[in-house]
């Protein structure tokens, strides 16, 4: 009886305690045993449901309430916890997708109801801009903080007006005004920015006067300047930039230091007059004295070379610090030339001449003994041989051919080099101990290693601890230390690196390996351990794009590897990032893995992408010597319908002719690496000293494939339907048949090599392309043949303003069918300014009556050095050869080889070089020029 009472009061304590701490949200149970015992049982409150509630938010309801679910942890049915309550709201905020997120709780008898309300932010869809000349849109862009896909609040929008407004007062607007709106897009809920931009008055500058010049003319100094060179323009070239005027003075301290003004000062004051309509510069300059640089005793260096140590013409000599740093430079370049004894004197005079004061410096050079290495002995090596030791060295024994300074720097690192190689082999405490045996004018030096290789040790066992996956084959082929193998200590990282990389790909990444060693007592063996804390399974949740209003989500979903249930990994994640980057539709790709910090157990993936405009529109136009006066023009859409489909039309007219053409890209052809386009085209064709033209129009397609870094194969298929005619006249009855429309089918298979370093500026690197044309003829057997070419260029830059450049071009036209020539309008010609050059186009070969001559072979070369003369201007020099062969009918210059040598100037642009060339023919024949000369934009190869 007294037992059963005492159950009771039992029971009703601990029901008290358990609401006086818990309240509603705990349940308690009590089970009576035998005996004395009572046993309570107290469970955490249940979450019976998860609601989202959103207000003012943009777009799909669904979309919104899919991804707040996916970055909440709690779900109903489970146990309610704070600290689970916690990071949900952490990777609601971490997402930076919601702009206000806050939670309730609803207790009811049977849990919790938790209930987030959460107000997603508005995109910024687009930024119109207007009134940005003459100023760039991606100038203004650049100077906001605001860009395309950003997230979009007010204070943002604020923020944007100053710095708008700074841009053009730099720009040399006196008081510009900004006004920024923000609208509300009706079909998604994301807004539009609108900056509209009011820039006002400019300066022009008044008047520039430089004062404190002796040694150059105001004249001269001014024509240095931009600022004043474009004064005297007309509209907003003209206008007045403080920012170009720093510039300015900054490139008239180079030009005076360069003409030995190593101490010149510049300052500039700016003064504006009530009224007027920009300022008035005084530029003052001081000169300081003029350095006259003088060698003496230097006989291992030209005095020019020595010059290029001199800093201070670089960085000024303020203190004589330039003047300092280049002895100590001077003597560094002795140094490594083996001269470690070189001593410098410096002795100063100074002398005027008129105006200006030049200081002399006068510096003595003691050069001392230059050394050699005479002779390299090495003792106390047993395992590996003279010749792989020495293998690891820098410094060499002197031979007849090759003088080996020796430099003690130099020495350093081939002793860390040979103490490497032995570790390589095992050998950790290898010792290497080096005498230096010199001769009495310290001209020459043996070396004497004495090495002390220790003892080798082995891995005599390789265990891998806590490894459940991958298997033990795959966790063994990747680590290097294994069972018998030279024990080296800096593997032993490697191999913990190699390890965690492999198993974080199987959905572990928080995986930890710690590798121990152990050696036996002699340290011929070691024992190497390495233990796995593989950490929580991780796998991939839902991938969420942002920023993607014009690009449809399955094009970005076909880039990203890692799938939804997938084993997490990092690789694939970045790899992802990386695929999207390269379908070269955005200006940025920023990727975010929501819950990998806090090694939650499932990972949602935020990408924003920053759209660029896809619309383009290109005008141009020009002069060369291969087309004459030309325009052209094209239009299109990179991004059509957000496909990642490129498509435009285009349409060039010059003196040779017109072509219209449109056509659609697809880089990623039904999900693969393939490219492809198709397109239409007609063209007039009339080229110049061609006594015919053509005109022709079809369609084509290609397909295209990279398979490394520098190989690529294409296939493409191509109809034409052609027709030959006259320039000058009738055509004769003999001829009428060659002169009727002809239609073609050509199929082209083609292999390409390219490792240059620039399409534009190339200067190292070779491209080799090799195509086959083969072309049926549909209505004739006329155009049935085939047309190999080859064509290999090679680029090499063995002086820092020097590239050398080589280019071999062949072709050769094979007809077949019933048919045994080849219609005119499909020969090869040469001569002009995109193969030999120093010949009038098309006119290598000509006939009779100086027609050019066409010929189903030929062959090309190019030779050509181009010398960078500074200033963005370059000077080429080359020799060209090319010969026609197999020729209609027979001349003087059909099938022989026929050169030219020439000359010529460039100006380098950022699109591509412009130029004039001469070439001159080095074997001309009766009536024909001397030489030609060619202007062309772009490289000729």
């Amino acid at each position: 009886m007294w037992r059963r009472k005492r159950c009771h009061w039992n029971l009703l304590i601990a029901v008290f305690v358990i609401a006086f701490e818990w309240g509603p949200w705990a349940l308690c149970s009590a089970q009576t045993s035998t005996g004395n015992q009572t046993a309570i049982r107290v469970t955490e409150p249940i979450v019976t449901e998860v609601l989202v509630e959103l207000a003012d938010f943009p777009g799909d309801r669904a979309y919104w309430v899919e991804l707040a679910r996916d970055l909440i942890v709690l779900r109903g049915g489970d146990s309610f916890s704070e600290d689970r309550v916690n990071a949900s709201i952490q990777a609601l905020k971490e997402s930076r997708l919601f702009r206000n997120v806050h939670v309730d709780t609803t207790e009811t008898g049977q849990g919790i109801i938790l209930r987030f309300r959460l107000e997603p932010f508005r995109l910024i869809k687009d930024i119109e801009i207007d009134g940005a000349f003459p100023l760039f849109e991606r100038e203004v862009l650049k100077a906001m903080t605001l860009y395309v896909g950003d997230t979009f609040t007010e204070k943002k929008l604020a923020n944007q007006e100053s710095a708008v407004k700074d841009l053009f007062v730099k720009a040399g607007f006196i008081d510009p005004r900004v006004d920024l709106s923000a609208t509300e897009d009706p079909d998604d809920g994301h807004v539009v920015v609108a900056v509209k931009i009011y820039k006002g008055r400019y300066e022009r500058l008044q008047d520039l006067t430089i004062a404190g010049n002796r040694a150059f003319s105001r004249d001269r100094l001014k024509w240095h300047m931009t600022t004043w060179r474009v004064s005297s323009l007309p509209g907003y070239v003209g206008r007045f930039m403080e920012a170009d005027l720093k510039k300015d003075l900054q490139k008239l301290i180079v030009f005076y230091r360069k003409a030995g003004f190593a101490d010149v000062e510049i300052q500039y004051d700016v003064s504006r007059e009530p009224g007027s309509k920009g300022p008035s510069i005084l530029v003052t300059i001081e000169e300081g004295s003029r350095y006259d640089m003088v060698f003496i005793g230097n006989e291992r260096f030209w005095g020019r070379t020595l010059r290029k140590d001199l800093v201070l013409f670089e960085t000024g000599n303020r203190n004589d610090l330039g003047l300092k740093k280049s002895v100590k430079k001077l003597k560094e370049r002795y140094r490594q030339a083996g001269c470690l004894e070189t001593q410098i004197k410096i002795e100063e005079t100074t002398e005027r001449e008129g105006d200006i004061a030049i200081r002399k410096i006068l510096l003595t050079i003691n050069e001392g003994p230059c050394s050699t290495v005479r002779a390299i002995r090495i003792t106390g090596n047993r395992t590996l041989s003279d010749e792989a030791i020495q293998g690891q060295m820098l410094i060499q024994t002197a031979t007849t051919l090759r003088k080996s300074l020796f430099v003690p720097e130099t020495l350093v690192e081939d002793l860390y080099a040979i103490k490497a190689l032995y570790a390589k082999h095992g050998y950790m405490d290898a010792e290497v101990e080096e005498h230096l045996d010199w001769s009495p004018n310290k001209e020459q030096v043996s070396i004497l290693l004495k090495i002390d290789e220790g003892i080798q040790t082995i891995v005599a066992f390789t265990d891998i601890k806590g490894l459940s996956i991958p298997t033990e084959k795959e966790a063994y082929e990747t680590i290097r230390l294994k069972d018998r193998v030279p024990f080296r200590r800096h593997m032993v990282q490697s191999d913990e690196n190699a390890l965690s990389a492999l198993i974080s790909e199987k959905g572990y990444p928080h995986v930890r390996v710690k590798g121990d060693v152990v050696f036996s007592e002699d340290k011929s063996e070691a024992f190497v351990t390495y233990s796995i804390e593989k950490g929580p399974f991780v796998k991939a949740g839902q991938v969420y794009y942002r920023g993607n209003f014009r690009t449809k989500k399955k094009i970005l979903a076909r880039e990203f590897r890692l799938k939804n249930g997938d084993p997490f990994s990092l690789w694939k994640m970045l790899e992802g990032q990386r695929g999207i980057r390269d379908l070269d539709l955005f200006d940025s790709v920023k990727l975010r893995a929501i819950g990998l910090k806090d090694k939650r157990k499932e990972i949602d993936l935020i990408v924003e992408v920053e759209e660029k405009r896809p619309y383009f529109f290109e005008i141009g136009g020009g002069y060369d010597s291969q087309k004459g006066i030309y325009g052209h023009s094209k239009v299109g859409d990179h991004n059509l319908l957000g496909t990642n489909k490129n498509i435009w039309l285009g349409a060039e007219a010059s003196e040779i002719g017109y072509r219209a053409e449109s056509r659609i890209e697809e880089p990623r052809l039904l999900g693969s690496r393939i490219s492809a386009d198709a397109g239409v085209f007609m063209e007039r064709r009339e080229e110049f000293n061609k006594s015919f033209g053509t005109d022709l129009y079809g369609s084509s397609l290609g397909l295209r494939r990279s398979w490394r870094k520098h190989l690529t194969t294409g296939l493409s298929f191509r109809f034409e339907r052609r027709e030959k005619f006259k320039n000058n006249g009738a055509v004769p009855n003999e001829e009428a048949a060659v002169f009727e429309p002809r239609s073609l089918f050509v199929t082209t298979p083609s292999v390409g090599y390219d490792t240059r370093d620039s399409f534009i500026q190339p200067k190292k690197g070779r491209l080799a392309q090799f195509a086959v044309d083969i072309s049926k003829g549909l209505t004739n057997d006329l155009d049935s043949f085939l047309r190999y070419e080859v064509d290999f260029r090679y680029y090499v830059t063995p002086l820092s303003r020097l590239t050398l450049a080589w280019m071999a071009r062949a072709g050769y036209l094979d007809p077949y069918g019933s048919s045994n020539t080849v219609p005119e309008d499909q020969l090869f010609f040469l001569g002009g300014t995109s193969d030999v050059r120093g010949f009038d186009e098309n006119l290598l070969s000509f006939d009779l009556q100086g027609n050019p001559l066409g010929g189903r072979w030929q062959l090309e070369g190019n030779m050509e050095a181009r010398i960078d003369l500074g200033g963005n201007f370059e000077l080429p020099l080359f020799y060209d050869i090319g010969r026609i062969g197999k020729a209609l009918v027979d001349h003087e210059t059909a099938d022989k080889f026929r050169s030219s040598v020439g000359i010529g100037l460039r100006y380098i642009t950022p699109i591509g070089p412009v130029g004039i060339l001469y070439g001159r023919k080095l074997d001309p024949v009766d009536g024909e020029s001397s030489g030609e000369f060619h202007f062309a934009i772009g490289y000729t190869f």
